[in-house]
């Protein structure tokens, strides 16, 4: 079954301290209900594009979140289209259980 509408983003959410340092996180939105999550990495606020959701610069460091972030997208769509597959409804919860390893059909 279809969804009316999907949205996946990434982004900087600010942690207790001061600092410029932030913790990723991405939120899966399906028909209006958003779902968000924590990626578990970090970092400088300074060094993000929001509008690209992305880290910027050339440095191992911003490459290598930005590899981790396309492949954690591309599994989200990968399951999205399982689940479309198998012809069950597509929710952010769904899709999101199965990002963080807590379904198993």
């Amino acid at each position: 079954m279809l969804e009316n509408s999907f949205g996946l983003i990434f982004f900087l959410k600010a942690s207790r301290n001061e600092s410029n340092i932030r913790i990723v996180y991405f939120r899966i939105t399906v028909d209006g209900i958003p779902k968000e999550a924590s990626t578990r990495r970090k970092w400088d606020s300074e060094r993000w594009n929001q509008k690209t959701e992305r880290a910027t610069g050339t440095k191992e460091d911003a490459k290598s979140l930005n590899f981790f972030l396309d492949s954690l997208a591309m599994k989200i769509h990968e399951i999205k289209s399982e689940i479309m597959y198998t012809g069950k409804l597509i929710t952010s919860q769904k899709i999101m259980d199965h990002v963080m390893g807590r379904s198993i059909s």
